[in-house]
């Protein structure tokens, strides 16, 4: 009896060490490889160090958890680390076939002083694919907000989603992407921007972006790159980049353009390129004919509940944007606007609204 105790004590220990060395092994692996795109990011000059947990205090901090936040390419898994409350995001099998995580890590790192990006508190390099840890926020995707009513009260979404916070909301995450095309060494471009990777948090109402393992730099002192495989979400895919892999800035100008078109509509819409060059748009949740681009009227497809929260008295405003997705989303890339064009015509729109909601009040004093 003693003797088969003991056997399988040591086989216990030999899985054990077997355990040790893999996790030893990926840490050489994926360690590497973060450090690799961190040199290549910012040539190791890195704004904000990049914590390190062990498998260990990973398993430990979700081992209670019974709360997750379900995201597009993967799940995320409240926990508790340190005393305080955290987000640990996993990853798909496929996920390391398509998507650079390891970018994800640095670029995420980087940008985590800005309050609309979620902030990055360290990673866990000691699985096959790396584990992210976030700060931890009463977060909702902007893609669940918008499109799935039915997995939250009215209430919640009509508070979250006022004409004010719309604009709020593309105001913040335009200035994310013009971070990324203007504070590096070379422009970064998100190349996924949709709902899906923006999370509001129900507290405040600040947007944050996540996810940039899609994302690529511009080499030095070239406006584009070429990409033979192209990856990304259907309907947010820039025309030039869907047909010939081409990359510029204007990629992620685009793909905004379509969010923002989503945000003034409140449906699943998108724009498609046609023969004759002109743009139609489309709901993608029907079998409505597509309507042509310059034929609509800005009140007859702006969110109904926009519309009874403020009626004409933001008409100017809701033609604004309307003006600013029909820019983003032309068909050829040089004839959009800049991001941090976008983002100073966004800013001018939410202080229109502003100085009205202002007189407004002072109205009713």
């Amino acid at each position: 009896m003693q003797f088969f105790r003991e056997l399988t004590i040591r086989k216990k220990q030999s899985l054990s060490e077997e355990w040790r060395k893999k996790e030893h092994d990926y840490y050489l692996h994926n360690g590497s490889a973060v450090l690799e795109e961190l040199l290549a990011l910012c040539n190791g000059n890195c704004r904000i160090p990049i914590r390190y947990f062990t498998a260990s205090e990973i398993d430990d901090a979700i081992s209670y958890s019974q709360n997750e936040l379900e995201i597009f390419d993967g799940r995320m898994v409240a926990g508790s680390m340190d005393k305080r409350l955290v987000f640990v995001r996993f990853f798909p099998n496929y996920f390391r076939n398509f998507f650079n995580i390891f970018r994800d890590i640095a670029i995420t790192a980087q940008m985590s002083h800005l309050k609309n990006v979620l902030r990055l508190v360290g990673c866990c390099v000691e699985f096959e694919k790396p584990v992210m840890v976030y700060e931890y926020v009463e977060a909702i995707s902007l893609h669940t907000l918008l499109f799935e009513k039915g997995n939250h009260d009215d209430q919640t979404r009509k508070s979250l989603l006022s004409w004010g916070n719309r604009l709020r909301i593309a105001n913040e995450v335009a200035s994310a992407v013009v971070f990324l095309h203007t504070e590096f060494t070379t422009p970064i471009i998100y190349k996924d921007l949709k709902p899906s990777n923006v999370i509001i948090d129900q507290n405040s109402g600040v947007a944050k972006l996540l996810n940039f393992s899609l994302s690529v730099s511009l080499p030095p002192g070239e406006l584009q790159v070429i990409k033979d495989v192209t990856c990304g979400t259907y309907g947010y895919l820039a025309p030039e980049y869907a047909v010939s892999g081409i990359v510029t800035q204007n990629t992620d100008v685009y793909s905004f353009g379509v969010v923002l078109l989503q945000l003034l509509t409140g449906k699943n819409m998108g724009t498609l390129d046609i023969k004759d060059r002109k743009y139609i748009m489309y709901d993608v949740e029907s079998d409505l004919d597509p309507i042509d681009i310059e034929k609509i009227y800005v009140m007859d497809i702006a969110d109904k509940a926009i519309l009874e929260e403020y009626g004409i008295e933001i008409q100017q405003q809701l033609e604004d944007c309307w003006d600013l997705v029909k820019k983003c989303t032309k068909s050829k890339g040089e004839e959009r606007p800049y991001m941090i064009e976008v983002a100073k015509e966004l800013r001018r729109i939410y202080n229109c609204f502003r100085v009205l909601t202002l007189g407004q009040n002072q109205l009713h004093k």
